[in-house]
């Protein structure tokens, strides 16, 4: 399932796009959800990270889509994002904000399917398992690829990863059964590490990310033997 938003005040412009996803959907068998935001703040305001792709009207009121493809982006670095414009010459600000493609108004299905089908392959080309963690003011979502390892202090957790280190609550062992199958191992007590992200290996620690971790004499064995099977392809 592929899960699209329409960012897009004005209602015969979503008719159309609404249209060729129906005829893209019915032509492809791929299975597409739709939700329509009306301007740039209601999207922003309860972004919820569920979405795959976006596609963004440019001319909005309360927020327009630049400043809410910023707002974004600084949420959410991975999703698809899609500018819709009258103008050619507004597409060249997508690149300030990553955005993957842009198409013209009025679309044609032509236009529609190529940048479509584009955001389709980036999209599993880019898939990746994410956690929702809690944070003081809201929730944030991690991609598990991107986590370096994730640390426990009494009952607070410290996810290390490459954006910075995020606080929550919770409990190692619970995200240890859960990560299991992720290429995430527990190499000491109040460590679990993503067998990703380990760079360098010492006589009692480990270099994961940018940072040292502890290995743990009981750990060791089983560590090392885990760290040589990723490496050679053995864990899938």
């Amino acid at each position: 399932m592929v899960r699209v938003a329409l960012v897009e005040d004005e209602d015969a412009n979503v008719h159309e796009l609404m249209r060729h996803i129906d005829h893209f959907s019915a032509q492809t068998g791929e299975k597409i959800v739709c939700t329509r935001f009306k301007d740039g703040l209601d999207f922003i305001s309860d972004y919820s990270f569920s979405f795959d792709i976006v596609f963004m009207d440019i001319r909005m009121p309360h927020l327009d889509g630049m400043a809410a493809a910023r707002k974004l982006r600084a949420m959410d670095p991975n999703v698809a994002l899609i500018f819709v414009t009258n103008l050619k010459q507004y597409a060249i600000l997508g690149y300030e904000v990553n955005a993957l493609d842009y198409v013209v108004k009025p679309l044609t299905y032509y236009d529609f399917e190529m940048k479509f089908t584009k955001a389709l392959h980036y999209v599993r080309e880019h898939q990746d398992s994410s956690t929702f963690i809690d944070l003081e003011d809201g929730k944030k979502k991690l991609l598990l690829s991107q986590i370096f390892f994730i640390e426990v202090q009494g009952r607070k957790l410290f996810f290390h990863t490459e954006e910075g280190c995020f606080e929550t609550r919770g409990q190692l062992s619970v995200l240890e059964a859960q990560l299991q199958d992720q290429h995430f191992i527990r190499c000491d007590n109040s460590y679990l590490i993503n067998l990703r992200h380990v760079m360098e290996i010492h006589k009692n620690d480990l270099l994961v990310g940018n940072e040292k971790v502890p290995i743990s004499r009981r750990k060791k064995a089983e560590v090392m033997t885990k760290i040589a099977e990723y490496l050679s392809g053995g864990i899938a």
